[in-house]
């Protein structure tokens, strides 16, 4: 798109959720913070572990679903190539840890994170920043 097509195309339609600024980013923060602790409880890998990451991963669906985005400037192809990279690199690193052992020395990401979520603390703020994310990218 040309910046002359920018400039004559029509104004981008009304955001209908809105972003999270003034006085709904503290309750979102709140929110987050209070589920972040109750969701916590639940051991991983558990039938309760796996109901608190699907219902606000349901309501974060749900919500960026109906939302109308703003307008934003195309990306251009060195973003798409380095994001695209980014997740192949991922997946193939998860695809040879899983076929080569997923054990210490052939660490899935989720072998990686054990340490870190196997305690309360660890899973809070787990929780937080998966929360947190998933709250950022549905109001961009």
């Amino acid at each position: 798109m040309h910046q002359t097509d920018l400039d004559t195309a029509d104004p981008p339609a009304a955001d209908t959720v809105g972003p999270l600024v003034g006085r709904a980013a503290p309750t979102l923060a709140a929110t987050i913070a209070g589920y972040a602790l109750l969701a916590a409880f639940a051991r991983p890998l558990t039938l309760p572990a796996a109901c608190a990451v699907l219902a606000p991963g349901l309501v974060l669906l749900w919500w960026g679903a109906r939302r109308v985005p703003h307008r934003t400037l195309p990306s251009g192809r060195a973003t798409s190539v380095t994001w695209v990279g980014l997740g192949a690199a991922f997946c193939v690193w998860e695809l040879v840890a899983l076929f080569t052992g997923n054990d210490v020395n052939n660490p899935t990401f989720s072998i990686l994170a054990d340490p870190f979520l196997d305690t309360y603390p660890g899973r809070v703020a787990g929780y937080v920043l998966w929360l947190s994310t998933g709250a950022w990218l549905v109001t961009r």
